[in-house]
Formats: structure tokens, sequence, C-alpha cells
């Protein structure tokens, strides 16, 4: 039999293969991205047209979601999109190497804004954490990669609370989209003896086996699934729902470009105002304006743009535009609690992977939606208090019912908002984390881990037993993991942000994209859920355009 090869790919389409591929040099790039690369002050436009005052679309934020709506809107469209980014390329080896991710979150780094909460009164007085990619991809540029959809209940109760049309069914072609462009796996998680091993010890506790809890069935054991190729390089948003279209006329991408507020005519968005050295610059978009610049940024936008809580803007001095009093409520979050032990012998150097094994139990709030996530972690390097060499089990309560808020410091676009998610603000949050918690530890001393984990635990340890002293040890060894949303909220009522049409209220020609939008924190990671948004907004922006 003659062996059958495919053609040579052009030079264009080489370039493409090796942006998705996360091998892209910093020069193949720039020479994808188009004819000109404009200088803008400290800031860069790339563009394969002549730049432009003037767009169809403006969306401020390459990240998960604005990635994924600028990727629709040109697949049946032929507007002229800009595509904002506060931060620069991707185009790195720490980004592109998922092995490096550990660098991406340093407190230096400046590829993410490092946000910080305020004192956690339930958590010691302890600020949280609150990591935001501030580079192309956003946060799936230095994230870890795991890829949850959420319970198709998550989404039938945003639709029965109002939402219509982001029931499960709904949302589905969106998912089916991205999950295409990211190629999610289990291949680097399951081939370690490790994992295997723990995979059998909690399906022989009772957790039934799970190949792919992003399937029909989301409760049970299995291998992580992330969204990186088999020799372990990154599939962010950017290089992977972007790739086919960068070198498009119709797109230009401005980096390294900080937005301080949406440019208003009365009621009507016009564009935004940009920071350029310290003097304002302005873009107008001739349809509309789409934020996408997450939980913790988008209700700042919009606050320091006059809209929101007249209560909130006039102690800044911040003229109301739309009085909308939701924005920069309803934040919240999945809080993680630790549990560890430590292996009886290190992990060999092909161990590179970080979060192994997933598992999902518990009654949910709807039928076959789980209670609880537990995220379990090799630990070649121990941070903090926990040690080197050992298996941590991270226990998350998937439906908190504590709120927080997102508030501005000041009506200075520099300044970092206020950040409030207030972990554990009710006693049914403390009572199911203590649940959960009771749980991992049982997990952990698991009899077909013994061979593999010491006797004794390190964390929380040996003589936290009574209720009270778990209480406490929760308090220590809790912290943010990240999936902040709802800080805008869809929906119907008086406190919605925006409608399901993702349109602002009381705001003509502008629209949200972002886990700020979401009702209700999907049962799982975020970052698969911020994509969906992002290409659904796109369909209903073409819909209704």
């Amino acid at each position: 039999m003659t062996k059958k090869t495919s053609a040579p790919p052009t030079g264009k389409e080489h370039l493409i293969q090796q942006l998705q591929e996360g091998k892209l040099s910093r020069r193949g790039f720039l020479t994808l991205l188009g004819l000109t690369a404009t200088a803008v002050g400290t800031q860069t436009l790339f563009s394969c047209s002549e730049p432009t005052s003037e767009y169809d679309y403006i969306i401020v934020g390459a990240g998960s979601a604005g990635c994924a709506l600028a990727a629709r809107l040109l697949t049946r469209s032929n507007a002229r999109i800009l595509l904002i980014e506060a931060g620069g390329s991707n185009d790195r080896e720490e980004v592109r190497d998922f092995t490096q991710a550990w660098k991406l979150t340093l407190p230096d780094s400046e590829l993410d804004w490092g946000y910080k909460s305020i004192p956690q009164r339930e958590l010691l007085d302890k600020p949280q954490s609150y990591s935001s990619g501030k580079v192309a991809g956003g946060s799936s540029s230095i994230n870890g990669m795991v890829w949850v959809h959420g319970n198709a209940g998550d989404f039938d109760g945003w639709a029965a609370a109002g939402c219509t049309g982001w029931d499960f069914q709904g949302v589905q072609p969106s998912f089916e989209m991205v999950r295409a462009a990211v190629q999610p796996t289990s291949a680097l998680t399951a081939r370690g003896a490790l994992s295997q091993a723990m995979v059998q010890a909690f399906a022989n506790l009772g957790h039934p086996s799970n190949p792919d809890y992003n399937g029909a069935q989301q409760l049970g054991v299995g291998y992580t699934q992330l969204n990186v190729t088999e020799d372990g390089r990154r599939l962010d948003a950017f290089s992977s729902l972007l790739a086919p279209s960068v070198g498009d006329s119709r797109l230009s991408i401005l980096l390294g470009a900080h937005v301080k507020r949406i440019a208003l005519r009365g009621k009507k968005a016009e564009g935004v105002v940009l920071d350029q050295d310290g003097v304002e610059q302005t873009l107008k978009a001739s349809r509309e304006v789409i934020v996408c610049a997450g939980t913790i940024q988008t209700p700042q936008l919009l606050m320091l743009s006059g809209i929101g809580d007249p209560a909130e803007l006039s102690p800044h001095g911040i003229p109301v535009v739309a009085a909308v009093p939701g924005v920069g409520r309803n934040l919240h979050d999945h809080l993680i609690s630790v549990a560890v032990r430590k292996l009886r012998q290190p992990e060999p150097a092909a161990h590179t992977t970080t979060m192994d094994v997933s598992v999902f139990f518990g009654a949910g709030p709807r039928p076959g939606m789980p209670k609880f996530q537990v995220q379990a972690y090799y630990m070649r390097y121990g941070w903090a208090s926990y040690p080197s060499e050992a298996v941590a089990l991270g226990l998350i309560n998937l439906h908190p019912t504590s709120r927080g808020t997102v508030k501005l410091r000041s009506a200075d676009f520099n300044d970092a908002p206020l950040i409030d998610p207030n972990f554990l603000g009710t006693s049914e949050d403390m009572a199911n984390q203590l649940e959960g918690y009771k749980a991992i530890r049982q997990m952990l001393g698991a009899p077909g881990l013994r061979d593999w984990l010491e006797d004794v635990e390190h964390t929380p340890g040996p003589d936290v037993s009574t209720d009270e002293q778990l209480q406490e040890a929760l308090r220590k060894f809790s912290e943010s993991d990240y999936h902040s949303v709802g800080t805008c909220r869809m929906g119907t009522d008086d406190l919605a942000v925006v409608d399901p049409l993702l349109r602002v209220r009381d705001v003509q020609g502008l629209r949200l994209a972002s886990a700020a939008v979401m009702p209700t924190v999907p049962s799982g990671n975020t970052n698969a859920a911020s994509m969906m948004v992002g290409d659904r907004a796109g369909r209903l922006l073409l819909e209704t355009d």
C-alpha cells in the first residue's frame, strides 16, 4: 500500500500551526500578526489593515472569554474588531512550557495583576491572593489548566432563575466549540503510578470510577483533564481560539493598553478611553463595546465609567451615568481546604503534573450535581507550612452561600479595587466545609495509599480531632481557589447587571462577557465556563446585531 502524504503547509499555515502548538518564536508571532506593528506610546497595535480610531466592535480583555468572543465574531461577520489587552504577548517560554507554570504567579510576576483581598475575618484575618492574568490569553496563560465544564444542573439553574437560553442545552454548542479548540486530555495525569494508585484507592472507598467527569455523569473519581499537549505545552485561549484568525484583516490587537473607562455619550457606549503614558486616548466602536475583563476588573471599569450603585460612586466624586446597584455585588468564590501526608519515597523526575486526580461527590442542590470537589495534588516542592514530596487533597464546597463585593478604592484606575469575598460568611458554608474536610482526611488515610503515604498526617495533624479543632484548622489551611464569579451577574431582577443577552442595564451599546456575569459559580474550575461565556456572547451578538 502506498503511503499517502499531505501537502506541506503554506508559510502562514505553518506559523499558525506553530502558534497553536506553542512553538512560535516572537519574530514569527509578529510576522503572523500582520503587515503593520505600530507603536503607540508603550502600547503596540498589531493589525493587518491600516490603523484607525474607529472599529465596529471593541473587546476589552484578551483573556479566556475575550479570545473566544473575538474568534466567534470572526466566523460569520465582516466587522472590524479591536481586541485590547493590558498585558503583552504570551509568546514566552515560561508560559508555553507548562512545567514552568509556578513562575507565573510569583509576587513580582509581570504576567499577573497580583490582586489581594481585604483581610478575611473567618480565615484568621489573612488577605487572599487573587491571581489574574495580565497577558494575552488572560488567566488561561497562567493558570493550572484544569478543564471542568461544570454540571448540567448549574446551567439549568441559571435558566430557571431567569437567564433564558443559558440552560445546559443552550450552552452546549459553545462548550463543544471551545473543547474542540483546547483539546483537553487526561493523558498526562493518568500515566503515573501514584495517580493510578489514588484513583483505585478512592474507588475502593466507594467513589465510582469516572473516566470523563465532563461527560454524561460528573460524580465519581477520575484523572484530571488538562488543556496541555502530551509534550507539556500550554493550550491557552489565545493560542487555541484565535490562532486560526491571527492575520485576518478584520482583527486588530492592541497590547499593553490599560482601559481607563468606557467612553459614553449620555447612556450610549461609544468606545473606550485608554491611558497613553498619562495622556487619554479615545478609540471608538460604531456598534458595541464588550467588556471581557473578568470578575474583578469588570465592575471596577463600570464604576469608573459612572455605571453602578450611586452610593458607591458618590464618595469618589464619580458622576452617575446609569444607576445599576448590582455592580460589584454577588462576588463568590471556591474556598479550598488542604490536608497533607508526606510520600514515603520521592516521585521520579518524569512526574511533571501537579493536579492529577479529581473527585466529585456528595448531593448538590439538583439531581446529579456534586456537593464537593476534591483536587489531588502531588507536591514536589512544599510551600508555606506544607512539606515537599507530599500528596495534598484540596476540598472545595462547590456551592457556597457566602457573598462578597468588589468596590472602588479610589477614582484612580491604577488603584486596585477593594476585594472582599467574605469567605465562610454563612454558618452553612462552615458546616459544609467541615463535612468535606472530614471526608478528605479519610481519603488520605485510605488503605490503598498506605504503601505510598506516611502513617502520620502532616496537615492538619494527628492532634486535630474535634469539630472545634477542625474549624480552626480550616481557617488556617484554606485559601481562594481563584474561581471568583458573579460581580456583574446576569438576570432579570433589580440587582442583575446584564440581561440574558449580556446587555448592561440602562446603557446602550455595552455588553459584558466573562465570569463576572455568571449568576452562580459552576460545579468545578471556571476557565472552561469562561471560554463558553465568550463564545456564547459572540453568538448572541451575531443573532441580535
